[in-house]
């Protein structure tokens, strides 16, 4: 599903939506057995709701990437709700319009938490046995194709490939054992006839007149659905392949939209957010910045060029996770996973991204945007932007101190890590929406409070 131009797995919605119904139901049905019938209540309700589905996100109750057992789903719903009691009491004791009377709190709590756990252990009883995912036919069996194939299992939306279409008579060959080649593509009509796919997808290397365009037309309007490789690819995975891209297709794809409006209001977002951040965490800055002084001589910012916007340079501000002279005999190096330079306050910090907190200073003067692509050295981009394609298209947009790339892949020290966060990146740029900016800042949450940063 297509949500503000960002993919959802529809498995992930229809959760959303249950949990939704059975919170609505059992406040619903809370509130009338204690004051009888009247009018429930709607503010209380909602923020039920997000409550729910902010705790159950950070819980990864809405993954279908991450396989769980009967045992580990009422586990995480329960910790879950223990959440729930504790952020719907507090919140009712500082704002009154949230506050529920206390047979209803208890209901919502204890009610809503077995309904919900229900529900889940419904869905991965025989309800769900067509999460089997969607029948896939390849046309292609070359390197696109085959990256098509390693997708299986691990997309957002399950599907299983039915066979692979190739005209090249090696093609068999180049498969893997467990991977079939029907046959080619003149047979294409007599193929889907027999394994009746849901999807057809277009991975071929080279169209050059072995296009069956019109078989492929007579299996859109027999209501099979047609796609390009790089559409599918980027809806299973929330990424933009950069190898073998046609920049044709990035040319006449819906998305990359920047109106003036959109801008207005990320700026106005990006500072509302900077100014709350430092108001909150104003105790926390002090407490990093003491320890940082006590682990190792040095100052305790760090500031280091960057690009920006259009390639602007500008100098970013960061907490100190390294020694002082980390450079000093090196010169621009890549870090690494358990670089040796870094401190042992500073490994923490990495980890938790409370280093970036003094970014929100650069946030508020407009250097940087709270969402966005991580900024790079300059160094880097020119050394990248010979090797990597597309790698400038990320300046089109403001860096952030948080972004898509950022939560979906955790470490970059090589040129094949930044191939792989650009794909991230790109995918960031061409479905920006304020939707997908909230996904964002969730999944960030997530990462602070387990830890999961580079």
């Amino acid at each position: 599903m297509r949500i503000f131009r960002h993919y959802l797995s529809g498995v992930s919605v229809a959760w959303l939506a249950g949990d939704t119904a059975i919170v609505l139901l059992v406040y619903g049905l809370a509130e009338r057995w204690e004051t009888g019938p009247r009018d429930v209540a709607p503010v209380p309700a909602i923020w039920l709701v997000v409550v729910t589905a902010f705790l159950f996100h950070l819980g990864d109750l809405y993954s279908v990437r991450l396989p769980m057992g009967r045992r580990e789903v009422i586990a995480r719903i329960l910790i879950c709700q223990m959440g729930s009691a504790v952020l719907i009491a507090a919140a009712g004791f500082v704002v009154p319009i949230l506050q529920l009377d206390r047979a209803t709190y208890f209901v919502v709590i204890g009610g809503g938490g077995l309904a919900l756990v229900a529900w889940r252990l419904a869905w991965l009883g025989p309800w769900s046995s067509f999460r089997a995912g969607r029948a896939i036919l390849v046309l292609g069996a070359g390197p696109i194709a085959r990256s098509i194939a390693d997708l299986e299992g691990f997309s957002a939306r399950p599907f299983r490939i039915a066979g692979f279409i190739d005209d090249d008579p090696t093609a068999a060959s180049s498969l893997p054992e467990d991977r079939r080649l029907l046959g080619g593509l003149d047979q294409l009509q007599h193929i889907v006839d027999e394994t009746r796919p849901d999807l057809i997808v277009v991975g071929q290397d080279d169209r050059r007149g072995a296009f069956p365009a019109g078989a492929l037309l007579d299996c859109r309007l027999r209501g099979i659905s047609v796609e390009d490789w790089p559409a599918f690819y980027e809806k299973v995975t929330g990424k933009i392949l950069v190898s073998d891209l046609r920049p044709s297709w990035l040319i006449f794809s819906d998305g990359f939209v920047k109106t003036r409006r959109a801008i207005i209001i990320k700026r106005a977002i990006d500072v509302m957010l900077s100014l709350a951040g430092v108001l909150v965490t104003s105790p926390l800055i002090a407490v990093t910045a003491l320890a940082v002084k006590l682990e190792s001589p040095g100052p305790v910012l760090f500031r280091q060029t960057r690009l920006g916007q259009y390639g602007r340079p500008f100098t970013i501000y960061k907490f100190r996770s390294m020694r002082a002279d980390a450079e000093k005999h090196t010169g621009a190096v890549w870090a690494q996973k358990d670089d040796p330079r870094v401190t042992r306050i500073g490994r923490f910090l990495r980890r938790t991204r409370l280093d970036e907190l003094p970014q929100l200073y650069n946030v508020l003067i407009g250097e940087m945007s709270f969402i966005g692509p991580r900024p790079e050295r300059p160094e880097f981009i020119e050394e990248l932007e010979g090797r990597v394609p597309l790698y400038r298209a990320r300046l089109s947009v403001k860096p952030g101190v948080t972004g898509w790339a950022q939560v979906r892949y955790s470490y970059g020290a090589s040129v094949e890590d930044t191939v792989e966060k650009l794909q991230y990146d790109l995918y960031y740029i061409k479905n920006l929406s304020l939707f997908l900016d909230i996904l964002i800042l969730i999944s960030t949450i997530q990462v602070v409070l387990f830890g999961r940063g580079r």
